[in-house]
């Protein structure tokens, strides 16, 4: 297993596959490295591929302080990850909270942007949660410190839309859900949970985005509204809706994911590839 150190000494985990431009990917909050293993065979073919997990998830070190979660902190860590690998630049995204990181990081480092890719992602838009989303939120840190990853699987599975959208469409994926919580350190996800909570708001700064964006959100998805906003926000943006797909597109349709996001890529690489050649 392969780790990055961090600015203040958390370890990161992160994985490279393939040769070519490099992509910077990271899953939503509580997911891991290998939920990409849908489309990681079609992106590595042609990119370099780098897949992270923020502090606080999986294989990556999950400090017992609060206070060292925050999204500023995980896109530092993104920063600390392309640095220990030396990529000046790439193209950064990730679903849900991974994509709220790299949408960050496009406002915080743009000259380090490629491009942007947005999957299924509320905290990308950088909206206030609603308040049903606060008070889950806030149940599943309770949940998590007082009974378990289990426990929390369970409550996911019955309390947090995203997860019951994945399971109408697939009822199987219960299985999948109690390995996803089971690779987590209960202090880990409730802090991860915290930094959710506390997120900052980065709709008004979203036009200042001038990197290609794209935007792949399901058709049952919660998320899907935010991105709207997002698509509005941000000039030249494409926003692709995959059909039918929940919150976790990248596995209901994986097939059309990595289609989607392939040829975002190539046109992306080959405009800057022509704009060389021209000057």
């Amino acid at each position: 297993m392969a780790y990055a150190r961090t600015t203040d000494g958390v370890r990161i985990y992160y994985e490279s596959h393939g040769e070519g431009t490099p992509v910077v990917l990271a899953y939503g909050i509580g997911g891991n490295a290998d939920l990409w293993d849908v489309n990681l065979p079609a992106l590595a073919a042609r990119h370099r591929v780098v897949l992270w997990e923020p502090r606080g998830h999986a294989r990556s070190d999950s400090p017992a302080d609060p206070a060292k979660y925050s999204f500023e902190r995980w896109v530092l860590d993104l920063r600390d990850v392309m640095d220990h690998l030396g990529l000046r630049r790439a193209h950064v995204g990730g679903l849900s909270l991974g994509a709220g990181i790299a949408t960050r990081f496009t406002l915080r480092h743009p000259a380090r942007v490629r491009s942007l890719i947005v999957t299924n992602s509320s905290s990308a838009a950088g909206l206030p949660l609603s308040v049903d989303n606060l008070v889950m939120r806030a149940r599943s840190i309770e949940i998590t410190l007082a009974q378990g990853m289990d426990a929390m699987a369970e409550f996911a599975m019955a309390a947090n839309p995203n997860v019951a959208a994945r399971l109408a469409l697939d009822p199987g994926a219960r299985d999948e859900f109690y390995a996803y919580y089971r690779r987590l350190t209960p202090i880990g996800y409730a802090n991860a949970l915290r930094a959710l909570l506390a997120m900052d708001h980065i709709t008004d700064r979203l036009p200042t985005i001038r990197v290609p964006v794209l935007l792949v959100g399901g058709d049952r998805d919660p998320s899907l509204e935010p991105m709207r906003v997002m698509h509005r926000k941000i000039r030249g943006s494409k926003l692709v809706v995959l059909s039918p797909a929940s919150h976790f597109a990248n596995r209901d349709r994986p097939a059309e994911w990595n289609e989607t996001v392939l040829a975002f890529l190539a046109t992306v690489d080959g405009a800057k590839a022509g704009g060389r050649r021209r000057r």
